[in-house]
């Protein structure tokens, strides 16, 4: 277990730094930033406690609100999304959410994609949502989220096959 947490907080503070430094200086079409520090949120193992788990949430969310000033978009984003997540994964991943590593055996690929598409869409909306705080943008914030959850989709996607042990 001390070997799990400290490769998860080494990818964590990896994550991290990368969103600060590369990320959050991209800009698709003007306006569009891949958030790949989700990728912290979505291989947290499925059967841990939750309570941790939206504890690294709020950090998580914290720590980039404190750094990228954002208000607590980020904060409010990450914890929704972790206190969400086991609905998220019953609904994706099926019979098999309650495995240790759902994520990378035991499951199809199209479960599996389709968490990871969940995961990043319910944040992104949340995150724009609490980023403009007006119902007055609502097809804005529709557009954002949509084109960073594809942007956010394909970076993480690639990511977690990169990092899915061989079998």
């Amino acid at each position: 277990m001390i070997r799990y947490y400290s490769r998860f907080f080494t990818l964590a503070f990896i994550l991290m730094l990368l969103q600060m430094l590369i990320f959050d200086r991209v800009n698709l079409f003007g306006f569009s930033n891949p958030a790949v520090y989700l990728i912290i949120l979505i291989v947290y193992r499925l059967t841990q406690d939750q309570f941790g788990y939206i504890l690294i949430g709020f950090m998580v969310g914290f720590l980039l609100d404190l750094l990228t000033q954002t208000a607590g978009a980020h904060s409010i984003a990450c914890v929704s999304t972790a206190f969400i997540r086991p609905v998220i994964s019953r609904f994706a991943l099926g019979a098999n959410f309650d495995q240790p590593n759902a994520m990378f055996t035991g499951t199809l690929l199209t479960n599996r994609m389709l968490y990871i598409f969940l995961m990043i869409f319910i944040h992104q909306l949340i995150f724009s949502f609490f980023a403009y705080f007006s119902m007055a943008h609502f097809w804005i914030i529709f557009k954002h989220s949509i084109i960073n959850t594809l942007f956010t989709f394909i970076l993480i996607a690639a990511t977690i096959n990169l990092l899915q042990p061989k079998q």
